[in-house]
């Protein structure tokens, strides 16, 4: 994986601090979980996920979650992992977001585990010591379509903060989102695979953004 930071790219003018940013490291985050590129699915379903907390009402409407996007990705999208193993763990972990100086902070929820740590496999071994080392392949291609998938899904959200207004509010920005990504091949191929209509969506989401 390719090690960048999102300040490489974008200048401190209020992006960190603005509802796209926490949108687009939830996905950024959803991703490295499930061991995937960033993807406008992955995106959608951060923005679901924002949603739920901002304007529930609204997302009840929907009657798509983030879960149905989790589900999605996992079966429809490849795997990062270099020994080709898709994830196949639990899709209900949840988020922090607070603010920290000049920068909205999102952290994943450490929860308990429910079942036994995995065992050793052939990938693992255990030199002497006690101490396991995990191998991995370093693949230059792979590390370059994650970095160009990255750089597509914050240039989004950077496309969405340079649209909102100063006051708007957090859920108003997740429609706009929303609405955005009705719009991508990505998303309308989800959608119609878990029987939800892409029109029907943008309907109920509604213009003009100015709540």
């Amino acid at each position: 994986m390719a090690d960048f930071s999102p300040q490489d790219e974008t200048s401190n003018d209020g992006f960190f601090l603005h509802e796209a940013y926490v949108v687009w490291e939830i996905a950024l985050q959803d991703a490295s979980v499930m061991q995937q590129n960033p993807s406008f699915v992955h995106l959608f379903g951060a923005s679901l996920y924002r949603l739920r907390d901002s304007d529930l009402t609204l997302a009840k409407e929907l009657r798509v979650t983030f879960y149905h996007t989790r589900n999605w990705v996992m079966t429809n999208l490849p795997t990062t992992n270099p020994f080709g193993h898709s994830y196949e763990g639990p899709i209900d972990f949840d988020y922090t977001v607070e603010r920290r100086l000049n920068q909205m902070h999102v952290g994943k929820v450490r929860k308990p585990p429910t079942a036994a740590p995995p065992s050793l496999t052939e990938h693992v071994h255990a030199p002497g010591g006690g101490m396991v080392v995990r191998m991995t392949k370093n693949d230059p291609a792979a590390n370059e379509l994650w970095a160009a998938s990255m750089k597509t899904s914050l240039q989004f959200a950077q496309e969405i903060h340079a649209g909102s207004e100063p006051s708007e509010s957090p859920a108003t920005t997740v429609r706009r989102i929303l609405v955005s990504l009705l719009e991508t091949a990505e998303v309308r191929s989800c959608l119609r695979d878990i029987g939800m209509s892409a029109e029907e969506l943008r309907a109920k989401l509604g213009e003009p953004f100015d709540q």
